[in-house]
Formats: structure tokens, C-alpha cells, sequence
């Protein structure tokens, strides 16, 4: 049993078409990446797979049941989706981020959090680096801050599905190398299975089993990075030269924008 699947899937606004129609499918203990120019419907994709737009034809399945026959709070027990834009001026600490991701594991009468959602908040603080941080408006934080408290407020809502939409967007070098590591220790060591849209193709080679490249909605190419992230294949992607190279401190070699080729 696949614990994601679409099939058929399409998505139009206005009489156009935003998305599809495609078909995906993700194995458990699996990530799966998404690539693919701006505008090719990457953050459209995973919202559908969200359950938070409705599809125009085609059907998400997760484990083995309809998305739509989920109630929200039980779609939300099983999916976590950490959205790559949000509200700036969200009146929360980041403990009351965090708080706020075990509502769908409240029981219908408890009024306040008990044992076990401290705990995850807890373990969700520390894994993710922001224990300092736990205190903090998230207005007051930087863009790299706030990014890191919302992944962790996705592992503190313990769902065994996170949808991660440029998960390191404003983070640095140093911070972007910490997520990804966090987010492969997840995958390995409590079975989460993972969806990652990203522009940073070397955390792509880092993290995902499989990639599949999106262009104008739909999926023009699929496989492991080692066959995608080659110069032909993300020329043909993104319209512009790529160069590859290798500097030993990766499995797979590097692969970057060519700025002088394309000039």
C-alpha cells in the first residue's frame, strides 16, 4: 500500500490549468523532491496534496483512503505541511507556535495541553535548534528564525506525512546543512515519509530518493537525483546552461547555474 497517491490529478483557476494532469505515488520512509522552475506549480502541487485545495479531476489517496473523506483534524494527525510563505505579523510565541500544532491531538474535551504535547513540543524545540527561541514573538525573529520554529512546529504535530514547501528559504549555509540533516535523521529513524519542493538542488542530492521535475504543472521527468541533476537534464528544465563538477565532499557531484556560460 503506498501511503500517498494521486492519479489523475489536475487543478484549474479561472479556466486555467495550474496543475496536471499528473499521477505520484510515495512509499513509506520515502522522500520525494520536487523541482522545477518558478510558476511550474510546485506550491500548488503540495497544497493539493494537503487536502487544502480541492482538485478539479483525479483523486489523492492516502493510506489507501481518499483525502476527502478526512475530517480536517484527522488529515491534519497524518499530514503536516510547512508552507514556504506565511503571515509576518502572526501574535505568537514560538512555544505557542508549537502548542498550536498538537490541536489535532486533542482529545474533544481537553482544555489545556497535557503530559504528551509538552513532550513533543519539547522534543520538537530541541531537534530543531530552538529552545532559545521557544520564548520569542516570531515577529521579533529573523526570516531564518522564523523558518526554523515552523519546521519544528510541523515535528511537533507528530504526523507520520510532512509536505515541506522550500523548507531552507532564508537560512544560511550552516542552518540550510542542519535542516536537511534533521529532516533525513526523521526520515530514517521514525519512518515520516517526506514531500520537498526545492530550488537548492544540492539539498535535493542530500535528502531525496527520488525527484520529480515540474513544468507548467506537469511532471516532465522523474527519477533518482543522480539521473535529474545533470547538466541536459536541468538545461532542458530551467532554460538556462548548468555546469557540473565534483569536490569530493559530495556523493553526487555538483551541479550549478553556469553564469558565464549564460552570459
Amino acid at each position: 500500500m503506498k501511503q500517498l497517491a494521486a492519479t489523475a490529478l489536475e487543478w484549474h483557476v479561472d479556466g486555467r490549468r495550474i496543475v496536471g494532469p499528473l499521477d505520484l505515488d510515495l512509499e513509506r520512509n520515502e522522500c520525494l523532491g520536487i523541482i522545477g522552475p518558478n510558476g511550474s506549480g510546485k506550491t500548488s502541487l503540495l497544497r493539493l496534496l494537503a487536502g487544502l485545495e480541492r482538485p478539479t479531476a483525479g483523486t489523492v489517496v492516502v493510506n489507501d483512503r481518499p483525502l476527502g473523506e478526512w475530517s480536517a483534524k484527522a488529515r491534519a494527525r497524518r499530514i503536516a505541511y510547512v508552507p514556504q510563505l506565511r503571515p509576518l505579523d502572526v501574535p505568537l510565541t514560538v512555544r505557542q507556535l508549537l502548542h498550536s500544532a498538537r490541536y489535532p491531538h486533542l482529545s474533544r474535551r481537553q482544555i489545556a495541553p497535557a503530559v504528551a504535547d509538552f513532550a513533543a513540543v519539547d522534543s520538537a524545540a530541541r531537534e530543531v535548534g530552538v529552545v532559545e527561541l521557544l520564548d520569542r514573538p516570531l515577529v521579533e525573529l529573523s526570516g531564518g528564525e522564523r523558518q526554523s520554529a515552523y519546521v519544528a512546529a510541523a515535528l511537533a504535530q507528530a504526523s507520520e506525512l510532512l509536505l515541506l514547501d522550500e523548507p531552507t528559504t532564508h537560512l544560511d549555509a550552516g542552518n540550510q546543512r542542519r535542516v536537511a540533516a534533521l529532516l533525513l535523521d526523521l526520515r530514517r529513524e521514525s519512518g515520516r515519509s517526506l514531500v520537498v519542493s526545492t530550488h537548492d538542488l544540492g539539498f535535493a542530492a542530500r535528502l531525496c530518493d527520488r525527484l520529480l521535475a515540474l513544468s507548467s504543472g506537469k511532471i516532465v521527468a522523474a527519477g533518482p537525483p543522480a539521473e535529474l541533476l545533470v547538466p541536459a537534464a536541468l538545461e532542458e528544465l530551467f532554460g538556462t546552461p548548468f555546469k557540473l563538477w565534483r569536490d569530493g565532499s559530495e556523493t553526487l557531484p555538483v551541479v550549478d547555474f553556469d553564469a558565464e556560460a549564460a552570459r
